[in-house]
């Protein structure tokens, strides 16, 4: 019996459809899109290391789509929604602040409290609203049409890798291995 396993290519639109980049402009020839768990230890160690990546390199645009698991990690739901309302420029500082607690934890709005107060109120009214949760649920259907299981998983340019990145070095050769860039 012959196994042919191959990588599975999904359309970049598909993938960036109603979303901006939260590193990188829309142009970029580089995207990649995380589907990830904001209290996964696997995501928790890779966030910092693509944002590092993407933010050296100007040909890489990072789009999140937001894949709560929410059967092991029960306050991942709220984060997400928080994530899906934080404007793309603050997400990544809001992430690292969220990884600064133990992922048991449920989230506690003073911990944005550092922003100004007009943005914190913008957060808290979309996800108040349902719009965060709505954004969660979106995002995880599709990646559940994908054909994610777990996370961290992403698209590289349409190519699925599933997996931590411990390094900026370790993205930089996965995202090689998928773009020849």
């Amino acid at each position: 019996m012959l196994l042919l396993l191959v990588s599975q290519q999904v359309d970049v639109k598909t993938l960036t459809e109603g979303r901006k980049p939260i590193i990188g402009n829309e142009d970029a020839p580089v995207v990649i899109v995380m589907f990830t768990d904001p209290d996964c230890p696997y995501c928790r160690a890779t966030h910092h290391n693509l944002f590092e990546f993407a933010q050296s390199r100007p040909d890489v645009a990072v789009y999140l789509r937001w894949f709560p698991l929410r059967t092991i990690h029960p306050n991942s739901q709220l984060k997400a929604e928080v994530l899906a309302c934080t404007p793309r420029k603050y997400v990544p500082e809001v992430i690292s602040i969220m990884e600064q607690h133990s992922a048991r934890e449920p989230f506690d709005w003073t911990w944005i409290a550092r922003f100004d107060e007009k943005t914190v109120r913008s957060i808290k009214k979309c996800v108040e609203s349902g719009k965060g949760k709505k954004i969660v649920e979106e995002d995880f259907r599709l990646g559940f049409k994908l054909g994610v299981q777990g996370t961290p998983t992403f698209f590289i340019n349409g190519k699925k890798h599933v997996g931590a990145m411990t390094s900026p070095q370790i993205v930089e050769k996965v995202v090689r291995q998928y773009t020849g860039q």
